[in-house]
């Protein structure tokens, strides 16, 4: 099973093969497909659109979305990851949600360390 780590909004995962750490927060477009498709917007090929915007069907399905503020590169040869964030999202957290950023790294970093050590004593066949 992937490894899923979250404290509040915050979680880290295993996801497109690299471990990330994520920011949920609510979808403002859940259970708004009427509205759209009232306000005038066409489906098509999994898409809604209107003028030259779209939206993908799934974005009215979940009741929060989440992106990406950083991820985590394991280095075999060091036994740790780095830590790479993608732009300032990490500083336009709140200092609740920043304490929460470093407690799920710092179990994920651990985590990360036996799931890849595990695979290094795998026996290839």
């Amino acid at each position: 099973m992937a490894m899923r780590i979250r404290i509040n909004n915050i979680e880290c995962r295993f996801s497109q093969d690299r471990y990330e750490i994520i920011r949920w927060q609510p979808n403002c477009y859940y259970g708004k497909e009427a509205e759209y498709i009232e306000d005038g917007w066409k489906f098509s090929d999994g898409f809604y659109r209107r003028n030259q915007s779209g939206i993908h069907e799934n974005c009215f399905k979940n009741p929060e979305t989440c992106y990406t503020i950083a991820t985590l590169n394991y280095r075999k040869g060091e036994g740790n990851c780095d830590l790479t964030s993608v732009g300032n999202r990490l500083l336009e957290l709140s200092k609740p949600e920043r304490a929460d950023f470093f407690a799920v790294y710092e179990y994920a970093e651990d985590r990360i360390q036996e799931e890849e050590l595990a695979r290094e004593d795998e026996v290839e066949y």
